[in-house]
């Protein structure tokens, strides 16, 4: 790889990590402005990935795939950063999927305890599903999580605008981890 595509990459992970630890440190606001950093740094991811495609590409880690991936990140990204309607749509989306998702998994596990719990007791175990009460405590917290974050979706945007940020931290550091290797 050019020197100069390998400083881009540098610069590009430098700001995703800086970027991460700034969502990590403030979810909140990171969810607030969920659209927008995450077209930012599928713009930046894009950028990376493009600036390294060829080097990669020589050293047999790349394909068409790759580049065409990358092209769609950097559209998909501008779109999201120029309109406010997608940006809205995206965080509602997600919270309530979020909320969704905690609900059914909750339910779930409530469902899966009573099996283990019938195990437990038709079994006359001393190992084999003896923690059937923690799946069973875990599933009621979910499900309360779950319905709390439907009615105050809140809730559940700082635990995303959280996860968004190690999400970003991470994928700062691969970008890194990139341009140290090619």
């Amino acid at each position: 790889m050019k020197t100069s595509s390998k400083v881009i990459v540098i610069v590009m992970g430098v700001l995703m990590v800086a970027s991460g630890v700034y969502c990590i440190a403030v979810p909140g606001l990171t969810f607030r402005a969920l659209g927008w950093v995450i077209g930012f740094n599928m713009i930046l991811d894009a950028v990376g990935n493009i600036c390294t495609w060829g080097g990669r590409r020589e050293l047999g880690l790349a394909d068409g795939w790759t580049l065409a991936g990358a092209i769609a990140s950097l559209c998909f990204g501008i779109i999201l950063i120029v309109s406010e309607t997608m940006q809205l749509t995206i965080e509602l989306f997600v919270a309530y999927t979020a909320a969704l998702w905690l609900l059914l998994i909750g339910l779930f596990r409530i469902v899966r305890s009573s099996h283990l719990h019938r195990i437990h007791k038709e079994f006359d175990t001393r190992v084999m599903a003896r923690n059937w009460w923690v799946v069973m405590l875990t599933g009621i917290l979910m499900v309360i999580v779950g319905v709390m974050s439907f009615m105050n979706p809140a809730i559940a945007a700082v635990a995303i605008g959280t996860m968004v940020g190690v999400g970003i931290f991470f994928a700062g550091v691969n970008l890194l981890a990139t341009a140290c290797i090619v």
